[in-house]
């Protein structure tokens, strides 16, 4: 047994049946047949000489020895992953090397941006794809490993890799023809609408937190989530106002039509981050992202 070369597609097998209960979810996760799955747990259970399913009528249940298998199988996988990324590194002259990176939310468009043209800059053969979402479902990918690396704002939590690109303030903006364009006042007392983006938008978390804390009702809000066209007819057209981060106005269209609100008790912080998953392959592209001159690079305006 222990000269045996493990099969990492039974092992990966085993672990979606050890995460579900069920070949039917399992199989419907590994795009094969529930049978199929029945066999391969079979097929190890008499090569380990190992009970690992119970049936009982018509549902499984793992035995105590398979979830203790399972941990370890998660670990054999992410080092079959590391291998073949490592190894496709290693032979960069022969394959090109492929980044999942996601970029979360208004805050991250103009770094993504930058970022971007770097890549394709200083690795010219690194091909990448891009998935854009809020930064809450970005964070979730990258800590599951199916995303390499991703630009997020907000709380990242302290066992996530991540550097800090930029410490920024969300405030209060509207449409340059406002009633409040040049008028200094209280957030407590505007009845004009508000627009507020999707729930996971880091912009939506610390606005919501910044009200709970100051014990702030907002007295006419209007859902318009990452609907850029809808908030800008709204603040046209009914006077509505929106949060936005200050780097992001700076460097986006919307300064170009609209102006920042004087709102003495508006001071929303909000920090924007690299983050990378496990054992991330891509160690020249990290390194950059720490260095000074990634700072005058991609925050300049």
């Amino acid at each position: 047994m222990p000269d045996k070369i493990l099969n990492l597609f039974k092992i990966k097998v085993l672990s979606e049946v050890c995460k579900t209960n069920s070949y039917r979810i399992a199989s419907k996760n590994l795009y094969i047949t529930p049978s199929a799955v029945s066999k391969i747990i079979k097929s190890l259970e008499a090569e380990w000489n190992l009970q690992l399913v119970q049936s009982t009528g018509n549902s499984i249940k793992v035995t105590p020895q398979a979830n203790q298998l399972a941990g370890l199988a998660t670990d054999i996988l992410q080092a079959g992953t590391n291998f073949a990324e490592q190894l496709s590194v290693l032979n960069g002259h022969n394959s090109t090397a492929a980044l999942q990176i996601g970029s979360g939310g208004s805050h991250s468009k103009i770094i993504m941006n930058k970022l971007l043209e770097f890549f394709e800059r200083s690795f010219p053969k690194l091909e990448y794809d891009v998935v854009t979402n809020n930064s809450a479902e970005i964070l979730n990918l990258v800590e599951k490993g199916e995303l390499d690396c991703g630009i997020v704002s907000g709380i990242v939590p302290d066992h996530v890799d991540k550097e800090l690109i930029y410490n920024d303030n969300i405030s209060l903006y509207a449409y340059h023809k406002h009633p409040l364009a040049s008028a200094t006042v209280s957030l407590k007392d505007i009845t004009y609408p508000i627009c507020l983006r999707e729930k996971g938008s880091s912009t939506r978390f610390y606005v919501e937190q910044f009200l709970f804390e100051n014990h702030i009702q907002l007295q006419n809000t209007k859902q318009t989530g990452k609907n850029d066209e809808l908030t800008d007819h709204l603040c046209k057209t009914q006077d509505a106002l929106q949060f936005i981060s200050d780097f992001y106005y700076r460097n986006s269209n919307w300064n170009k039509e609209y102006v920042k609100i004087q709102c003495s008790e508006v001071l929303i912080p909000i920090s924007v981050y690299f983050i990378t998953r496990k054992n991330f392959p891509f160690l020249k592209l990290r390194k950059h992202m720490r260095s000074g001159a990634f700072q005058e690079e991609f925050l300049a305006p």
